[in-house]
């Protein structure tokens, strides 16, 4: 048994080594992210100024794509904890939803407890005032130059209209009252936070969807998830399994998510982006310290992925949709960015889904 265990800590460890030298070729290689829209842009200045994260929608632009009429809907996003609720809300009130009639939404968090949402769409705001005037749930809070800000009381919920096309919401009617006076060319709110906007130029997709944080609190608790799976009982990963065969492979992998979880400190910011057309490209960007910092996240991130499949070749059972889906996944370094892409097929995503893996 012992020979057995040291073979299989040989393999473990050349599968690592095979992977993580692949680093080198990727070093001298420029990330070439998709610009910022201007529109964008100026929307941004709506959102508070040092959020924990930032979040943005194009419903328009992933409505006109196959993968989203295969495989997502409303129901998807109402059930979100963070935002569920208002889009829930505002369908009732103005009649809209990301499946008809709301073209964007940007959603940002502090650590303070304040969110801040600001949907682009096509409102009839006649009709929400209507309802609610009628619903005693609701109060109204009457400003000059015409302004009117609505607020759910058992939700502590402020919104109103900037414009026709413009809804602002929040928990915090002073982040509220903060937007009344920002136009297209104001520099306030989130584009005053010189490093993070820096980051966000930096995101690879920014058509469809994307999220960033640059908070080394709210880093810490992704990578604390990463090492939380691995944690929990046997199966680890999809596709590995118990038994004394597997005990020195877990042992390494759980050593390897140790590590990579240790490393969250020295990690800038961490960015998520998706590009939908047929099939899904899904991007996670890390911006480290250094090169140094980078190419050391990358071996990390290479090694856990080589364990996972190993785990599954050493149970010498058919490998399962999810690790097989690993064999889709990419990592490069882009000077101190780490980008780890996967690209998942209409069937890939079909064998997720029967597999009930996400």
């Amino acid at each position: 048994m012992n020979n057995k265990k040291r073979l299989y800590r040989s393999i473990a460890y050349l599968v690592i080594i095979v992977n993580c030298s692949l680093f080198i070729v990727n070093c001298g290689k420029k990330l070439d992210p998709d610009p910022l829209p201007l529109t964008v842009k100026q929307n941004l200045a709506l959102l508070q100024n040092d959020p924990q994260f930032v979040m943005y929608f194009n419903f328009k632009k992933m409505r006109d794509t196959r993968f989203w009429e295969q495989f997502l809907s409303d129901s998807v996003f109402s059930a979100e904890r963070n935002f569920g609720g208002f889009l829930s809300l505002i369908n009732q009130a103005a009649g809209v939803s990301i499946s008809n009639g709301i073209d964007e939404m940007y959603f940002s968090n502090s650590w303070i407890g304040d969110n801040a949402i600001v949907v682009k769409g096509t409102f009839d705001r006649k009709r929400v005032n209507d309802y609610v005037s009628a619903d005693t749930l609701y109060t109204k809070i009457e400003y000059p130059n015409g302004i009117t800000v609505y607020k759910q009381l058992d939700a502590n919920l402020n919104f109103y209209f900037k414009d026709d096309f413009t809804l602002c919401a929040s928990n915090y009617l002073k982040l509220i009252e903060n937007t009344f006076t920002v136009t297209d060319t104001s520099n306030s709110g989130l584009l005053t936070n010189f490093n993070l906007m820096k980051e966000i130029e930096m995101i690879k997709y920014k058509e469809n969807l994307w999220m960033i944080s640059n908070q080394k609190l709210f880093i810490r608790g992704i990578f604390e998830n990463f090492s939380d799976m691995n944690k929990k009982k046997q199966p680890v990963m999809p596709g590995s399994e118990s038994g004394d065969s597997l005990n020195l492979n877990d042992t390494t992998q759980s050593e390897e998510m140790a590590e990579l979880f240790s490393i969250y400190k020295k990690i800038n910011s961490v960015a998520f982006s998706v590009k939908m057309t047929d099939e899904i490209d899904i991007v996670m960007q890390n911006e480290c310290e250094d090169n140094n910092s980078a190419v050391e996240l990358k071996n990390r991130m290479e090694a856990v992925i080589a364990l996972a499949k190993l785990s599954t070749t050493l149970s010498g059972k058919k490998p399962p949709p999810a690790i097989k889906l690993l064999d889709n996944v990419e990592t490069n370094v882009f000077d101190k960015t780490v980008v780890i892409e996967a690209k998942l097929s209409e069937k890939d995503i079909r064998e997720i889904r029967l597999q009930r893996i996400f």
